[in-house]
């Protein structure tokens, strides 16, 4: 079989075609019995990190992910709690955490105020919180955080993700790298695993690097590995620690680290909010930073990825090998916080299927009509086939378990999303089209008004003229 070399392209470079690989389950299974992917790998490697302090502000939005009091047994599991207290065991220590409470009225405040004394006590960690006086949902929190931000990077990541203990570390071991390869870098994707330690799918390159535009309601699958690299001898970036090459991609899911200035130069998440839950947001945000000739890459490195809980969601058991219990000497396990969002109540972003089915057409549907009419046909005629003819679960969240509807309710959810997608872009070209007619006529009020300026000024200029010629 032939060997793949890869590398970071220069911008502007051509791509290679790659050939197809065949890699069945057992390979994969064998493939991650390889010591190289374990979480734990670089503690065995004795690299001292722990001086290292990165220029990262941890940005997590939060609803209603600390159900447990101080007087439940499960209180050291509150995800939110979980999520803060991995960030705090990085083996490179971050810059700070900001959380941006939207409106939760559960244990929320209680619990950050303690992991706030504890993180600056022990580990010299400010924790900033913001609260909303009422719910903006994901994508304003984000911006909310993002502006009061300090770190040179943000790193967005979910309420219920567990970082691994060297993200921070490689991921700007790789950062820096791309920063000196391509000067229009801009993020980089990160995985995240289901309640598992490791991917479970290998798809090949080609799969995680088509546009959202291109890819109908599919989006890149960053809980996985590239099957071109399960053979590939040139897959590592830095060959002593053994970190994947990043990949260039042109999608964002809700785990990844940004370069500020250009997170802010393209004006952040969308602010408007159009549907119940945060699906659209990334594509939108993606789709701003090519447009603004921006770079976006995924590292499909184990080592930097984090575990994400599925809070409230029936999505199993925790699958791999627990390092959150390793680390903390069994003080926390993955294998116990798999039961516990099992278990949860359905909250932070997580809405009803119908809703989410809803908002994954309507989101689509606007964020490419904005950029390609031609396209978003296409994509709404194929939605219509997916969902609403074949009912295909790959429209349908991990935790529904089989859940669908009939033929009759899933016409009524695609024609609303559909409708309602119209009417909201409708809506927001009479108001461009308002703002522009206003500046239009401010400019012409502008111009008489300097036009009058103009003519008295001349006219003062003539009779001192005048004047002078009489005298």
């Amino acid at each position: 079989m032939d060997v793949i070399n890869f590398k970071i392209e220069e911008p502007g470079e051509k791509t290679i075609e790659k050939p197809k690989i065949e890699f069945d389950k057992e390979d994969l299974a064998n493939e991650f019995t390889k010591d190289f992917y374990r979480i734990d790998y670089l503690f065995d490697l004795k690299i001292n990190s722990r001086k290292r302090k990165e220029d990262i502000s941890a940005i997590i939005p939060t609803y209603n992910r600390c159900p447990f009091d101080k007087n439940s047994e499960n209180y050291k599991y509150n995800p939110l709690s979980v999520c803060i207290n991995a960030l705090l065991l990085q083996r490179s220590s971050i810059k700070e955490i900001v959380v941006v409470d939207d409106a939760s009225t559960d244990n929320t405040k209680g619990v950050i105020e303690e992991l706030a004394k504890e993180a600056y006590s022990t580990k010299g960690i400010q924790i900033k919180c913001f609260h909303n006086e009422e719910r903006k949902g994901s994508s304003v929190s984000r911006n909310i955080g993002a502006k009061n931000a300090t770190g040179k990077y943000l790193f967005f990541l979910d309420d219920d993700c567990v970082p691994t203990p060297h993200l921070s570390f490689i991921a700007m071991i790789v950062i820096k790298k791309l920063k000196k390869a391509d000067k229009n870098f801009a993020a980089l994707v990160l995985p995240v695993y289901g309640r598992a330690s490791y991917p479970k799918v290998a798809p090949p390159i080609s799969e995680l690097t088509k546009s959202f535009l291109k890819q109908g309601n599919k989006g890149a699958r960053f809980n996985s590995i590239p099957l071109e690299y399960l053979t590939a001898k040139d897959r590592f970036l830095n060959k002593n620690l053994k970190i994947f090459k990043p990949i260039q991609v042109f999608q964002l899911c809700g785990h990844f680290i940004i370069d500020r200035s250009k997170y802010l130069d393209v004006g952040g998440f969308p602010d408007f909010a159009t549907w119940p839950n945060k699906s659209g947001e990334e594509p939108e945000f993606a789709c701003r930073l090519i447009e603004n000739a921006y770079t976006i890459y995924y590292l499909p490195e184990n080592k930097a990825s984090s575990f994400h809980g599925y809070f409230g969601a029936k999505a199993g058991n925790f699958d791999g090998y627990d390092w959150l219990s390793a680390i903390t000497n069994g003080k926390l396990s993955l294998v116990e916080y798999s039961e516990i969002c099992e278990n949860g109540v359905m909250s932070g972003n997580r809405v009803s299927v119908e809703d989410y089915c809803y908002c994954k057409i309507i989101a689509g549907f606007c964020i490419i009509y904005k950029r390609n009419i031609k396209e978003a046909i296409n994509w709404a005629r194929a939605s219509y086939e997916e969902f609403v003819a074949e009912n295909k679960k790959t429209w349908y969240p991990v935790y529904t378990k089989g859940q669908s509807f009939s033929r009759e309710k899933r016409e009524e959810i695609w024609h609303k999303a559909i409708n309602d997608g119209l009417i909201l872009l409708f809506n927001t070209e009479q108001k461009k089209l308002f703002k522009l007619e206003g500046f239009i006529q401010s400019l012409r009020a502008k111009g008489r008004l300097e036009e009058e300026a103009q003519k008295h000024i001349l006219g003062n200029t003539i009779k001192k003229i005048l004047k002078k010629l009489m005298s």
